[in-house]
This record gives structure tokens, sequence and C-alpha cells, in this order.
């Protein structure tokens, strides 16, 4: 016996998935009004179909797969803006071009824009597609990131595109042809080293970690860069310490050569002299006493000042 039909509306009926929103076409964007357009991109950011959900869950590859991409993001976004390019750095921010679904890299890059915080990026508001994308790979769909990703990404006209394989411990880059065609080419290694020109820089695996270079200079993550500088501040602490410690023992040997002197020529010293000339922290002062304690007769005599000193 076949099963009943439902009808829809049929409370019984199975819920039919919702498709993937949209973004508006261009001619729909352009027809639209300043708040028709803020509308739209809240009624795309605030809808969330099954596709979507099931990618999201997807994309929930644990900490290597966060901790990889949010440093990543980190470390491009100070290099650029210790440098003052406009070139903004996003991570898990939602991307939409005309008439396309949206969807999520783990990092992109567009060039020649305000660097600025966004909530999604919108090409037709922008003006602009995004010129990188960066997908890092942990323990997810292996087909979206190397398959269908490559044919995706190069279709919309993103210039570059690389997968970094956390658990291979390895690169793939890909870019568009300089001719137009929209079909990546593969970005061959240099020593291990994948060039990106829309960065201008150097993309490699090293102890495991994703690592971008400048030619030879690498670039340090906020993490390493406050290491950094912690290692620079407890050395010149260190050094203080020793400066002090040396300047103590200059200071307690010309004490000590002050009331040997006197002893040896048999001018007494009080208490409270002794505890002076002991508690004194002034190199210069203790120098003085020095050579007036090899002619005074009376200890009162290395503590009077005169006007030429």
């Amino acid at each position: 016996m076949s099963a009943p039909i439902r009808k829809p509306g049929d409370p019984t009926a199975a819920p039919i998935p919702a498709e993937a929103p949209r973004a508006p076409t261009e001619a729909q964007w352009a027809a639209m009004s300043p708040a028709q357009r803020e509308q739209a991109v809240a009624e795309l950011l605030g809808s969330e179909s099954q596709e979507e959900l099931d990618e999201r869950e997807a994309m929930a590859e644990g900490d290597p797969h966060l901790d990889a991409k949010m440093e990543a993001r980190d470390t491009l976004r100070a290099w650029f803006g210790r440098r003052g390019r406009r070139i903004y750095i996003g991570a898990e921010i939602k991307v939409y071009y005309p008439g396309e679904k949206g969807f999520t890299p783990d990092v992109i890059a567009a060039t020649d824009v305000d660097p600025g915080p966004r909530v999604c990026w919108m090409v037709s508001a922008e003006g602009k597609g995004i010129d990188l994308a960066i997908e890092v790979h942990y323990a997810g769909d292996w087909r979206k990131d190397f398959v269908d990703n490559v044919a995706r990404y190069a279709a919309l006209g993103i210039r570059e595109y690389f997968v970094y394989d956390i658990q291979r411990g390895h690169i793939k880059g890909h870019r568009l042809p300089s001719t137009g065609v929209r079909r990546y080419e593969g970005i061959p290694s240099r020593a291990g080293r994948y060039r990106s020109e829309v960065l201008e820089l150097d993309l490699t695996v090293e102890a495991g970690r994703l690592r971008f270079y400048a030619d030879t200079a690498e670039l340090v993550t906020a993490g390493e860069l406050v290491g950094k500088l912690e290692r620079m501040i407890e050395a010149a602490e260190a050094r203080i310490e020793q400066e002090q410690a040396r300047a103590e023992l200059a200071l307690g040997r010309l004490s000590a050569a002050i009331l040997m002197i006197l002893g040896a020529r048999g001018v007494p010293a009080s208490e409270e002299a002794r505890a002076r000339i002991l508690g004194e922290t002034d190199l210069g002062v203790l120098e003085r006493w020095l050579q007036r304690a090899a002619t005074a007769t009376a200890v009162e005599e290395l503590f009077r000042e005169t006007a030429g000193r």
C-alpha cells in the first residue's frame, strides 16, 4: 500500500527545507532605496535555511580550525594596519554576490577598500567582490573546500583561493589567469611557499601552523609580538638589576675603603659616622670622602663641605 499523499498545508506533512536566500540582483539593488537596501541586508542576515544550517554545522571543526583562521585574520590585520594599506581582512563573514546564495569563507581579503568592520560583504554595496579567500580544512567537508569552492570561487571572479589543510600540513593555492578566463590555475610552490599577489605575501606551513612572509621577514602573530615584548622587558629589567647590583657593590667598596683608611690612620669614627658613610648612595660624595680620608685628622672633616667642594 502506497503512502498517502499529503497536500501543502497539511500539518502532518514533513516540512520542506527552505532554499538558501539569494542576494538581490544588480538591477534589484539599483532600484532600492537606502532603507530598502538596509532591510534587504537585515533579512539576509536574519534568515537561515537548512542548507546554511548544515554548512555552519560542517564548519564547526573545533579549536584547531577556529584558532588557525583567527590567527591568520589577526596577523594580516596587524600587518596591513601598521603599513596603512587599504585592505579589508575578515573571518567568518558572510559574502553575497548579486543574485547568488551567500557563503562564508574562513578568511577573506578585499583590496583598495576601507579596512573598517563590517557585518557582511555585500558586493553590490561595496562596488566590488572579494579578491582572496582562504579556507582552513581540518575535519569538515573535503569536497567543499577542495572541489566545489574551486569551481564556485573561480566563477565568481575571486582572484585567489588558498586551502590550508591542517592535518596534512599542506597548502594548495589557486589563481585566476590574466587572460580573464574564470578557471583557476594552480599556484606553484617555491621552496614550500605559495605567493599571494593579492596580499603581496608568501604563505607556508611551519611547525604545524599557517605562516605569512614578506620576502624574508616572517609576520609574527599578536601573541608572539606580546611574548617578544615581554622578553625584551624582562631582559631590560635584568640589565637594570645587574647595573644596580654593580653600583651597590661599587658604593659598598668605596664605603669600606673610607673606613679602612680612617682606621689605618688612627682616625676614630663614631657609630653615627660609620652609619652615615655606609648609608651614602651618591658615588660622587663617597669619592670626595675617600680623598679627604687620606688627610683628615677627624672624621667630621669628611662631611665638611666647601664652596668649591
